[in-house]
């Protein structure tokens, strides 16, 4: 991501997007985190300027870090501090200038001293007399400073990406930092696009250089102007040449900010200090690479735990942990079809779970044993409820803007691979694990099996040139991935068939979907939760979940998130329209457990139920079905042959994209447009779906069994070729 004159304009518009107004503090950055809450948030004042700071995590021992350059602020530390706060207490700030605390103005408020004397005054409100320092970029200063000045205070140093002298020295430092004064001077957004560009410089690094941009457009220009003045021409050689306790220096070989060299100067300087290299890597590694970054950490100041067990290889149960998305039912229904049928043929093999609500409530209703490890996971699919708005949710950013949950998930995920031994792994979606096993490759330790029923990110607004080139950047990644590591993926399963996987190229210059999943995945079919044949009595089922046979059933389901709470509300307001033309008809809203039935009216003929398990069972004996255009649901209604229209989710490209494709194989594609239908229009179609007659192509009924069989080769050490 080298910047230069000609082309930073447009990528940093296409990458970063609109932001707010220069300095102010978007609503997203009041709330440091997605996936912890701090223990404890303070605003320490020293010398009249207030200082934010926080505690995550209530045991353990102190890590605390120190602010760094203050172009950003503790945000920075998403992928990071989640992790840590599970086995250590850790202390995060935001420097004078940006973030959450003061920025004073004027030369006088930033030096260096100030900036030592901020982070020693943080230490001292929290009570902190022993801790662990770390130290990014130019913030490895002041920890060594503190450990050379306190060193009754400080158990161990880590410093990445950092320096421990800022002296100009040379003609070529000079000519970089009088062309970076002129920058900032001339045009702040050119500034910061070039300052972003050098400390992520490694290749599909959009996401946490947008991350920058935004930390950065939380200051302003002349904030920056006097923060740069006071960072340079600093020299803390002879402190760090004082600094007794363990140190850990991590820097990457690629760093464009601040070169490699600087990184092992401090490691030359300070006695005894340790040196972990991030060969490709650029300037911010707990950043861009959180995983090795956390795992060097914890394993730096925490070492071995204190007791552990080591069980012989013989006497080791055959166990596989099955990681199921959360992000509706019907992966986790699927998933346990896939499960019931592995231990048919693998008996005495153990599934544990891994996986958070609503998928968690529903595989334990059905008598499955969720590890509990999983109370650690951030729940993805409240994720995506939070940005969806009326009917409208682009999946697409959604996953993109899920990276510290991932991050938070994975650390969770590779904790349980070092404390308990699994024989397979098998992943449906899984996407944080298959993106961090394939950014750290050494972390795998058994077979690993991969299920997705879409292949490919596509963008939804055609004239959006900023979410074709992220789209296309992500598939990039994705395609790099499995053709650098072909053997992360044991086996890679396409939950359906061939024609369900669009011919759309993932990109520019990049292969057409179809042909790249032939040529990786194998296909299984759709996977049913049930057979058909075992729900043709409908007459059995409406008298079993009480429907009286002389009425109309129409069900109304939007999944278990509260995404479809704007179509729940407008089938509501066509139901009377529809009750005038069909007297007897009956009509049940599943609102999920996240919505509240006393939101919706109370009219008569409408029930509204939180929850109904097994819901497949009531659609099988339904009149007509009114859904969103998630995956699951429509298909069993294709399956059992029930009269449905569904909504796709606007901007959505999974449901308005890869399901249109397949139910069309199907000759089922019954989606209307939410946003043209008012509740006229609705209840007329949908009194006509109800009459007209079903056509839809049979859906293969042994999916779940061809895909366990897939599984079980792997297992079995069996044609692991795909």
């Amino acid at each position: 991501m080298a910047s230069n004159d000609d082309s930073w304009p447009e990528r940093f518009h296409r990458i970063a997007g609109p932001l707010p107004a220069a300095g102010a503090v978007p609503e997203a950055e009041r709330v440091p985190f997605q996936t912890v809450q701090p223990a404890q948030e303070r605003l320490v004042e020293r010398d009249g300027v207030k200082l934010y700071a926080a505690q995550w995590g209530t045991s353990g021992p102190w890590i605390a870090f120190a602010q760094p350059f203050q172009i950003v602020h503790s945000q920075m530390l998403k992928g990071t501090v989640p992790y840590l706060s599970q086995h250590f207490r850790v202390l995060t700030m935001d420097g004078r200038g940006n973030g959450r605390s003061d920025r004073p103005q004027g030369q006088q408020h930033y030096s260096f001293d100030h900036f030592h004397d901020d982070f020693v005054a943080v230490l001292d409100a929290f009570a902190i007399d022993r801790a662990a320092l770390v130290g990014i970029s130019a913030a490895a200063m002041i920890v060594l400073k503190v450990a050379a000045d306190q060193p009754q205070r400080v158990t161990h140093v880590i410093t990445q990406g950092g320096f421990v002298e800022s002296r100009i020295n040379g003609e070529a430092m000079a000519k970089r930092m009088a062309m970076e004064t002129a920058l900032v001077e001339r045009d702040w957004a050119a500034y910061v696009d070039y300052f972003m560009s050098c400390i992520f410089s490694e290749p599909h690094s959009t996401k946490p250089y947008e991350d920058g941009v935004r930390y950065a457009w939380a200051t302003r220009r002349e904030v920056i102007q006097w923060v740069r003045r006071a960072w340079i021409d600093n020299d803390l050689r002879d402190h760090a040449r004082r600094v007794r306790c363990p140190t850990l220096v991590i820097h990457g070989d690629d760093d464009r900010r601040v070169p490699y060299a600087k990184g092992r100067e401090i490691h030359e300087l300070v006695p005894g200090a340790r040196l972990l290299t991030i060969a490709g890597g650029g300037h911010v590694t707990a950043a861009r690479d959180p995983v090795a970054f956390n795992r060097a950490v914890r394993e730096f100041v925490g070492g071995m735990p204190q007791a552990r067990t080591w069980v012989r290889g013989m006497k080791r149960q055959r166990k596989a942990l099955f990681i199921s998305s959360p992000i509706g039912l019907g992966h986790a229904q699927r998933d346990l079809a896939i499960a019931r049928e592995l231990r048919q043929l693998q008996p005495d093999l153990q599934i544990d779970w891994f996986t958070v609500d609503p998928a968690a409530r529903y595989l334990e209703r059905e008598g499955e044993r969720l590890h509990p490890i999983t109370k650690r996971l951030a729940n993805e699919s409240q994720h995506f409820e939070g940005l969806a708005g009326e009917h409208d949710l682009n999946a697409f950013f959604a996953l993109r803007t899920m990276d510290e949950i991932m991050t938070n998930n994975f650390m969770a995920f590779v904790d349980l691979m070092q404390a308990e031994h699994y024989d397979i792994v098998i992943g449906d979606e899984s996407w944080d694990v298959d993106y961090h096993y394939h950014e750290n490759p050494e972390l795998k330790r058994q077979p690993f099996v991969f299920l997705t029923d879409f292949v490919g990110c596509l963008p939804m607004d055609p004239t959006d040139e900023r979410e074709a080139l992220l789209c296309a950047d992500r598939n990039a990644d994705d395609i790099e991935h499995v053709a650098r590591y072909p053997y992360l993926r044991d086996a890679a399963i396409f939950v359906g068939n061939r024609d369900d996987v669009t011919e759309a190229p993932f990109g520019p210059g990049l292969p057409r979907i179809r042909e790249w999943t032939d040529k990786n995945f194998c296909y299984c079919g759709y996977c049913l939760p049930f057979d058909p044949k075992t729900l043709a009595d409908t007459e059995r089922l409406r008298a079993l979940h009480g429907y009286k046979p002389h009425e109309k059933v129409a069900i109304a389901s939007v999944g278990g998130t509260s995404t479809g709470r704007h179509l729940l509300q407008r089938i509501a307001q066509a139901f009377p329209r529809m009750k005038l033309q069909v007297p007897e008809l009956r009509m049940v809203l599943v609102a999920g457990p996240r919505l509240d039935p006393k939101a919706f009216p109370q009219l008569p003929g409408l029930e509204v139920k939180p929850y109904v398990h097994n819901l497949y069972e009531h659609l099988a004996c339904c009149d007509l079905a009114l859904v969103q255009g998630g995956l699951s649901t429509t298909m069993e209604l294709v399956a059992t042959r029930r009269p449905f229209l569904s909504f796709p989710l606007q901007h959505h490209f999974e449901q308005c994209v890869h399901v249109r494709r397949r139910l069309a194989n199907y000759q089922a594609d019954r989606s209307l447009d939410y946003a043209t239908l008012d509740p006229d229009t609705l209840a007329e179609r949908a009194l006509a779906a109800m009459h007209e007659p079903v056509r839809y192509r049979p859906v293969e009924t042994d999916g779940a069994r061809r895909a366990a069989l897939r599984i079980a080769q792997v297992l079995d050490n069996r044609d692991w070729a795909r």
